[in-house]
């Protein structure tokens, strides 16, 4: 049954009260002949997905299993809006505005991109207090954290503080709202210099570093200038902003935009070149992928579950597709989405005891070898 529903997740992508008219009519339902995939079973699946021994022991085994070693982590969280009647649903920010939604907080590993581990959070809850129960949760798990990236939500000073007192290796991102961002811009001095030009991409970035001590701390922070993102601040700082009517303090607080527009400033515990910190951040953007990967090809949204378990079994099942759907991105040369159509067109044949997949053409062959899948023309399943 739990096959056949990822199955399901990753093919069609539609709302699960669909999958028992989905498996009438694919092969899975040969493959699967015990699935019984009716609205009730599967609710019923979801609840017992949802326990927490059965996660616990899943993830010790799953970490134990394929991630063993130090692990280098991304961490990072997503709102996932929803109007169910839970105690784990509040109003929070989601897409810049505030709504009720769950937060789901996934650990990606850096190296393999497959997602580690993920957390229901309340919506009410701000990514600056989950860091730490997180770091707890996984240690228990016996997953041992080397390293994390995390976005700038995560950065506070008790997180710093704590990162460098489990010994991780993190980078992060300073918010503006810091009062230290603006003093790190200040004592950069003049950045646009050619021995600070570092190209990146398409454009060129200006970059100093400097240690510093940060709340207790010594931690490295390397500021950066993007001189297009500059320009593109400074526009939006000033447009429909030069009015007599502002008062003293105003104008004040916009020379204070103006001075640290373009600026950004990624801190780390660990000492990076100048030339790999912006690679080394952006990898955080995998995850980012995850999330696109489960919301829109894996049907995380919208959430129609309706109490804390169904919706922590619900992320679980997700979880699995997700795990499946990245290994045969990876293996894949080309998008998912483009192989999922080339292979709906190969058919197959359904006699009593057999079922005869019929034959291939040359797309559908490369697929199957890029997957390893062994399925030679007239053989049974």
């Amino acid at each position: 049954m739990l096959s056949a529903i990822v199955c399901f997740q990753i093919t069609e992508g539609s709302a699960m009260y669909n999958c028992d008219n989905w498996l009438e009519g694919n092969i899975a339902k040969k493959l699967f002949p015990r699935a019984k995939v009716t609205s009730q079973n599967i609710s019923s699946l979801i609840q017992m997905l949802g326990k927490q021994d059965l996660q616990i022991n899943f993830f010790k085994s799953y970490i134990a299993k394929f991630f063993s070693d130090d692990q280098s982590v991304l961490i990072d969280s997503t709102a996932l809006p929803s109007a169910i009647n839970s105690s784990i649903n509040a109003f929070g920010y989601s897409g810049g505005a505030i709504e009720e939604n769950v937060t789901c907080l996934m650990l990606v590993d850096k190296k393999s991109k497959l997602p580690i581990y993920f957390r229901a959070v309340g919506g009410d809850i701000a990514d600056i207090s989950s860091l730490k129960t997180t770091v707890a949760e996984i240690k228990r798990l016996g997953l041992k954290t080397e390293s994390a990236i995390l976005d700038a939500g995560f950065c506070s000073k008790e997180n710093l503080q704590f990162m460098c007192q489990e010994k991780i290796n993190f980078i992060t991102r300073l918010p503006k709202s810091h009062k230290v961002f603006s003093t790190l811009v200040k004592e950069a001095g003049l950045m646009e210099e050619g021995e600070n030009a570092i190209e990146y991409g398409e454009r060129f970035v200006f970059i100093k570093s400097k240690k510093i001590n940060l709340y207790g701390n010594e931690v490295c922070a390397y500021i950066i200038l993007d001189p297009s993102k500059k320009s593109q601040d400074t526009t939006f700082i000033l447009k429909n902003r030069l009015d007599s009517k502002l008062t003293k303090d105003d104008k004040k607080e916009i020379d204070e935009k103006i001075k640290n527009a373009g600026f950004f400033i990624l801190l780390s515990r660990d000492n990076i070149e100048e030339k790999e910190i912006l690679p080394s951040y952006y990898e955080r953007q995998s995850i980012e992928q995850v999330f696109g990967f489960a919301k829109h090809n894996n049907s995380m949204l919208p959430l129609r579950v309706h109490s804390e378990q169904s919706i922590k079994g619900y992320l679980m099942l997700v979880f699995f597709a997700l795990i499946l759907f990245i290994t045969m991105r990876q293996k894949l040369k080309i998008p998912m989405d483009k192989a999922l159509l080339i292979l709906r067109n190969l058919k197959a044949k359904i006699f009593d005891t057999e079922v005869i997949v019929q034959e291939m053409n040359k797309k559908t062959k490369l697929i199957m070898d890029s997957l390893k899948i062994i399925m030679p023309t007239g053989s049974g399943i």
